[in-house]
């Protein structure tokens, strides 16, 4: 098939949309998570098996998909993730147990985190670590609209047909956007660069010893465990405290919409401030934010304003850190963008499963436990940042040719 050329907006669009179907079939899900639960008859534990095998299979697909579009190109892999995920949803959508709504989770995240290293990949073929953090900020700006929604829809619908309609919607996204990637994504990895076997198993063994690269991975990997947990166990929380699937989403608009402005702050300010001013600024707010959110936690404020006010700041702090620490961390290795957006991604899922799934047995009658966790992560993630030497945190970018 011959592929239609795109504007460079136009790629951004669509590598926007096929990033999009991870964090929005988290996000549609969460919502009705309770009520699968309902229905399967399991426990809290049992049910939020269903999230974290799924965010471990995510780790995974993150790291094999980098190194194998480093090899086989990012094309390819992109489409094949897509397919992948069409027949996860398949799976979710017609389940009869709590198991195979496991396993159509954990083949769906496989499919989805196929478009998000690999579009990291081809903003790391295309661009230079400054200008690939604006890509990256407009990319997570465009999805985030998508993905604010996600919640909300997912909680009206799952109140009104039942939580299999969260599926039934993936399935026709999925066909959509694997449709546009079949017709207009290009490869842009050059044949030249492509990456033999033991190379890339180098590639990856050099980024682990890395000390700027694993000081990128630790700090991404403790934002996605802070905010993992608080869409994971919040929904419970809301049940708990007599609230609906609906009102949880329509909340999460506020997140949504504050770190849409955080990826908004970044685009028009990355060049100006600087990775590692816009890196240090995010940290502490997000530190700042937890720490008022526990705070009323343990005076007793526990409307869902006093949830998600404080998340508000904390979600924006996340625009303007995630991007820059990405691309921080992509730059490290130009000529294996696969492999360093793999690592990358495979660090964030496996801490945030972790800390997930660590998280399930606490107890969620009141906020208290959650944003106990969240700001204890948030100051451990600022102090670590904080005290790491300057040159050991934001080196001189490697050159690379854009």
């Amino acid at each position: 098939m011959k592929i239609r050329p795109l504007t460079e907006r136009g790629l951004t669009v669509l590598l926007a949309a096929v990033t999009a179907s991870g964090p929005l079939s988290l996000g549609i899900y969460m919502p009705v998570l309770p009520l699968a639960r309902a229905e399967f008859h399991v426990s809290v534990s049992a049910a939020s098996a269903t999230v974290t095998a799924a965010l471990v299979a995510y780790a995974i697909g993150l790291y094999a998909y980098g190194p194998l579009s480093d090899r086989y190109g990012r094309r390819p892999l992109i489409l094949t993730g897509l397919s992948i995920y069409l027949v996860g949803v398949l799976t979710a959508l017609f389940a009869n147990s709590i198991g195979m709504l496991t396993v159509g989770r954990v083949i769906s995240a496989l499919g989805t985190s196929a478009g998000v290293t690999v579009a990291r990949a081809v903003l790391g073929d295309l661009y230079a670590r400054e200008h690939m953090a604006l890509r990256l900020a407009t990319i997570t700006m465009v999805m985030s609209i998508a993905n604010a929604l996600s919640p909300a829809l997912g909680g009206v619908l799952g109140d009104l047909v039942g939580w299999r309609i969260v599926f039934a919607i993936q399935v026709v996204i999925a066909i959509v956007v694997g449709g546009a990637a079949l017709r207009w994504l290009p490869e842009t990895r050059a044949p030249s660069t492509a990456a033999s076997d033991r190379s890339v198993l180098g590639a990856s063994i050099e980024l682990a010893r890395d000390r700027a690269f694993l000081g990128y991975a630790l700090q991404t990997g403790a934002l996605y465990a802070i905010f993992f947990v608080f869409v994971s166990l919040v929904p419970y929380i809301f049940k708990n405290l007599g609230r609906t699937s609906a009102e949880y989403g329509t909340w999460y608009l506020l997140l949504s919409f504050s770190y849409f402005c955080g990826n908004w702050f970044t685009t028009r300010y990355s060049f100006r401030l600087g990775l590692d001013r816009l890196i240090t600024t995010g940290i502490i707010a997000q530190a700042l934010g937890a720490t008022v959110g526990v705070a009323l936690a343990l005076f007793g404020l526990w409307h869902p304003a006093f949830l998600f006010l404080p998340w508000c700041l904390i979600a924006f702090a996340q625009g303007l850190t995630l991007p820059n620490l990405t691309a921080a961390a992509v730059a490290r290795s130009p000529s294996n963008a696969g492999a360093a957006s793999g690592l990358i991604g495979f660090g964030q899922q496996i801490i945030g499963a972790m800390a997930v799934q660590g998280m399930a047995n606490a107890s969620t009658t009141t906020p208290i436990p959650v944003t106990t966790f969240i700001a204890a992560g948030a100051i451990v993630a600022a102090t670590t940042w904080l005290i790491t030497p300057a040159h050991i945190r934001m080196p001189s970018h490697r050159p690379h040719q854009s």
